[in-house]
């Protein structure tokens, strides 16, 4: 069989060399569907089911019972042989494991694009470990209500998210490779804000996400949070996603830390709708449209912290044609409401720090802002509550260290300059080292 066009554009060069490899292997292996049922049936609850080496071409399969399901050293691959949809179903029992297994879609578009490759729901006791998960038409894993482990697992070329999660019981998603997603990399989502979800997403690779669905911000992100409550994104490497790398969206207490991150359409971090307590700190953020945001106060967005964050090479570009936000492009940090902004480094860009909307008790303090247009921009105008501007260190801004603004406009002059500040209540500006 020849490659379309279609999967030409769909999948590029390096994958379709593996697409062919597939399709003679498709070629070649018999159906298997139902030798694996018999051997799934003759498992006893709790068991182990070792599987040969090789392809077994099977269509959808049901797990209904406890058991740990595991590939042969020497590789072994389940590739579907029905329509397009769920490879192997799983739900409501104790404990499932998969382990060293290559699930292979068929890559047309699922009926349902909700459902995974892997579809799952109501395991508490998950771990999935050492499997590739492949050429899904919706979502590579798809669980509901499962806790677990999800490590050490490529997931690639799929649909719609590589791997998504709803009102998880936590699962830690460790050193995985999430790449080539059509519309987001990892999801971890709550049907009700601030719920306690718990999920750790660490030491992943998550690469090329596209915006195959369009939108203005709920396609194209590496990792996606919704709603979840105490959900930490650790040590992951994100880049090239059409979007953002990690996008908090009314979830609770939710840490970002110590992500290396570069290549995003739009701003590469954000918290907003409704998002309470957020931290992000430690990142690394280069090649953005800007930096991170706690925006939305009006929404409900309230308490932050943004400490020991780098943000480079920020430049305005668009992810697609219709983009739809108002954002401040080329925005390293912006904040609205109860957020600590300390100890970052901005480099370039038009704004290093902006104490936006209605800027209620922001402190920003001992932030190293070099070649900024403006250094820091304050919001001025009826309404807005206090704000400190102290200790940092503005080097070479090249319109003023320290700016006002009035809805969209910014003021001339340099609030910087001794008394400059003294007409504007609730404000604070000491102790800033100005160098041009």
């Amino acid at each position: 069989m020849r490659a379309t066009r279609r999967e030409f554009f769909h999948y590029g060069a390096a994958a379709l060399a593996g697409l062919a490899q597939l399709r003679r292997a498709h070629a070649a292996a018999p159906d298997a569907t139902d030798w694996l049922r018999r051997r799934l049936a003759e498992t006893a609850r709790g068991g182990v089911l070792r599987l040969p080496a090789g392809v077994l071409r099977i269509r959808s399969l049901t797990i209904d019972s406890d058991i740990a399901i595991l590939g042969a050293a020497a590789g072994t691959t389940l590739q579907a042989s029905g329509p397009p949809g769920p490879l192997l179903r799983a739900a409501a029992f104790g404990a499932l494991t998969l382990e060293n297994l290559r699930f292979e879609g068929a890559g047309g578009r699922f009926a349902d694009p909700k459902q995974g490759l892997l579809d799952l729901a109501d395991i508490p006791k998950l771990a999935i470990h050492g499997c590739a998960i492949r050429r899904s038409g919706g979502k590579g894993v798809n669980l509901l209500r499962c806790g677990g482990r999800f490590a050490q697992n490529i997931v690639e070329d799929v649909r719609d998210a590589g791997y998504f999660s709803l009102d998880g019981l936590g699962v830690d998603i460790d050193n995985n490779k999430v790449r080539r997603c059509g519309d987001n990399g990892v999801q971890v989502w709550t049907t009700t804000a601030g719920r306690y979800e718990g999920s750790r997403i660490r030491n992943n690779e998550i690469v090329d996400i596209r915006n195959l669905s369009g939108g203005d911000g709920a396609y194209g992100n590496g990792v996606g949070i919704w709603g979840s409550g105490f959900v930490r994104v650790e040590k992951n490497v994100i880049r090239r996603c059409a979007y953002t790398a990690v996008r908090n969206n009314a979830g609770h207490d939710v840490e970002v830390v110590g992500n290396d991150c570069s290549g995003f359409g739009e701003r590469a971090m954000y918290a907003e709708f409704g998002a309470k307590r957020a931290s992000f700190r430690d990142n690394k953020i280069d090649d953005a449209g800007a930096g991170i945001a706690l925006a939305n106060a009006e929404r409900g967005t309230d308490i932050g912290f943004v400490t020991g964050n780098r943000i480079t090479g920020l430049h305005e570009t668009h992810p697609d044609d219709e983009f739809g936000p108002i954002m401040s492009w080329l925005t390293g940090i912006e904040a609205e409401s109860n957020v600590e902004i300390a100890g970052n480094t901005v480099i370039g860009g038009w704004m290093g720090v902006r104490c936006g909307g209605y800027r209620q008790n922001i402190r920003v303090e001992g932030n190293r802002l070099v070649d900024n247009d403006y250094g820091v921009t304050f919001q001025i105008g009826e309404g807005v509550g206090p704000a400190v501007i102290a200790r940092n260190k503005i080097i070479g801004a090249k319109k003023a260290a320290i700016a006002a603004i009035a809805g969209q406009d910014i003021q001339p002059g340099d609030v910087a300059r001794p008394g400059a500040a003294a007409k504007y209540p609730r404000l604070t500006i000491e102790g800033n080292e100005l160098e041009t």
